[in-house]
């Protein structure tokens, strides 16, 4: 089985740390992968002295989707993997794609990692609440298993003949919800995910309430595309949409003693 890591870049100085972190791992020297970096636009890269390392640009700033397109298609592997270039693997994060896969050969079969802080950044309140709530949903994948909606293109892997002709949407703009429409369409497929807490990686790349703020109004906008798109309904509307309000009506009054409430009010007024 080859194995193909795709990481598109906008050029952060922690894709450096990502490719050391892929080279550190257990089993590097025997798998072999495959490393495509896709800068969104024209760069350079420094200190990248990858095995089989292909460097590919979009041309022109055009965004995470088209530049994860590109590296689909120069891609060689039977599976692909996909990283941030800030999540930096942990020493066992490869073997346990590489094993997975290999003891999960049928096509639809798909593995999502965690995405942990970095140890500075886990020792902060904002990143630890950050985790289960505006960014990511640990807490609902390891109680319910996880769904489409979980794709998180910063540790996630699957099966190249998988994918198919299905594409990232490059209509979508900013942050939010490409990959969760990606992962939408290859649910269609009948898709089968697959959560392994060992299969861990390390975001490296400190987040404010107001980046926050500005990334959650952006999906917001995406996801209205996404619903157009798929004719469904997944914003807030009606019933729900009142409870919400209502919630943020109560908890006014609490988010002075409570900086978590603050922090869930900003969140939840930005997204509707």
């Amino acid at each position: 089985m080859k194995l193909s890591i795709i990481i598109p870049t906008v050029g952060r100085e922690t894709l450096a740390e990502v490719l050391q972190g892929i080279r550190a791992c257990d089993g590097f020297e025997e798998i072999k992968p495959e490393v495509i970096v896709v800068f969104d636009g024209v760069g350079t890269c420094h200190g990248m002295s990858l095995p089989k390392i292909k460097i590919l640009e979009t041309g022109k700033a055009s965004g995470a989707s088209v530049a994860r397109n590109i590296g689909i298609e120069n891609a060689t592997g039977d599976v692909i993997a996909f990283l941030g270039d800030d999540t930096i693997p942990t020493k066992n994060w490869l073997r346990e794609i590489y094993n997975f896969h290999t003891q999960h050969a049928d096509e639809n079969v798909v593995l999502l990692g965690k995405v942990s802080w970095t140890e500075k950044l886990s020792k902060d309140s904002f990143h630890q609440w950050l985790l289960n709530h505006a960014q990511f949903d640990y807490k609902n994948i390891k109680k319910h298993g996880p769904t489409w909606r979980h794709f998180y293109t910063s540790n996630i892997s699957l099966k190249k003949s998988f994918i198919g002709k299905t594409k990232f949407p490059e209509d979508f703009e900013g942050w939010g919800f490409e990959d969760i429409a990606f992962g939408y369409e290859l649910a269609q497929k009948d898709m089968w995910m697959w959560y392994d807490e060992k299969c861990e990686v390390l975001h490296d790349h400190e987040q404010t309430l107001e980046q926050v703020i500005k990334n959650t109004r952006n999906a917001r906008k995406n996801a209205e595309k996404f619903e157009k798109k798929y004719d469904m309904k997944i914003l807030p509307r009606g019933g729900k949409l009142w409870l919400l309000k209502f919630a943020l009506f109560l908890t006014l009054f609490f988010a002075p003693f409570s900086k978590k409430l603050r922090w869930w009010r900003a969140w939840k007024k930005a997204w509707i």
